[in-house]
């Protein structure tokens, strides 16, 4: 019987490419890396695939990011050629988080206490924060999701959250896609979508908490991935586009991702 033919990302075939010609030495040690626009030329491929390439090669040691000077092959590479194949997807990240957070929260709709949906206020202030800089207030952000996983009691959950912004900090684009915008996009996010969570929690609701932590993540992810396209004039994600639309109308947890919806800026 024929097994399936697995379908390989573009980002991991040019990352494996890349990581080739550095072990060759055509990319010699601590050189500064191609412009992505050279690399776009000679590998044929989008802008988009390019810089997924680039993070997954500095995941795997071969490259390395100075700030303020861009890109460099790294001094010493893996002891063995690694693979891509585990490496998590820019658009796969906004796919996870949206299946796996909405579950996360109608479990600690049960189990959260109330010192810790004090605490999820306290997070939701330090958001909302106007005087604060992006760090801090990234910081009140994860914390108030790792809260909610730590609530659950399960300790799987919260490292699933802390891998979700783990490699979230390992995308530098997430940073300049997803500053806030306006007071109003701060507030549609940070108070009114994460007050729609802490007042499911307060209820003991769990359909509400799943309900609204879904909403969140679509209002996260969807506008994520059109800023993403415009600005690179590319289809990459409309496979996961597609998936998320196929799963909101399933679990009918919110309206299909196809509507129309407010342009949330996001700190994830």
């Amino acid at each position: 019987m024929l097994s399936p033919i697995a379908q390989t990302p573009r980002y991991r075939l040019v990352a494996d490419e890349i990581a080739a010609r550095i072990r060759a030495g055509e990319l010699p040690l601590d050189s500064k890396m191609p412009a992505d626009k050279d690399l776009v030329t000679q590998l044929g491929v989008s802008r988009t695939t390019v810089r997924e390439a680039m993070i997954a090669l500095e995941l795997m040691g071969y490259v390395i990011t100075r700030y303020g000077s861009g890109a460099f092959v790294a001094r010493t590479l893996p002891a063995t050629p690694a693979e891509t194949s585990g490496l998590p997807g820019f658009f796969e990240l906004v796919e996870a988080r949206f299946i796996i957070e909405p579950e996360i929260a109608a479990i600690a709709a049960i189990s959260i206490s109330t010192e810790e949906i004090a605490r999820l206020l306290i997070c939701i202030e330090g958001m909302c924060d106007p005087t604060l800089q992006l760090d801090q207030i990234e910081g009140f952000d994860s914390e108030f999701h790792l809260i909610v996983a730590r609530s659950t009691g399960n300790t799987i959950f919260v490292s699933v959250v802390e891998d979700f912004w783990r490699v979230r900090q390992r995308y530098p684009e997430w940073t300049r896609l997803n500053n806030r915008q306006n007071a109003d996009d701060i507030a549609r996010f940070s108070r009114d979508e994460h007050m729609a969570i802490v007042d499911a929690f307060t209820n003991q609701d769990a359909e509400a908490a799943r309900a609204a932590m879904a909403l969140h993540c679509r209002n996260s992810g969807r506008p994520l991935l059109e800023r993403w396209q415009s600005l690179e004039g590319q289809n990459d994600g409309e496979e996961v586009m597609q998936r998320l639309q196929r799963r909101a109308k399933h679990q009918n947890a919110l309206s299909p991702l196809d509507t129309d919806g407010p342009e949330t800026a996001s700190a994830f």
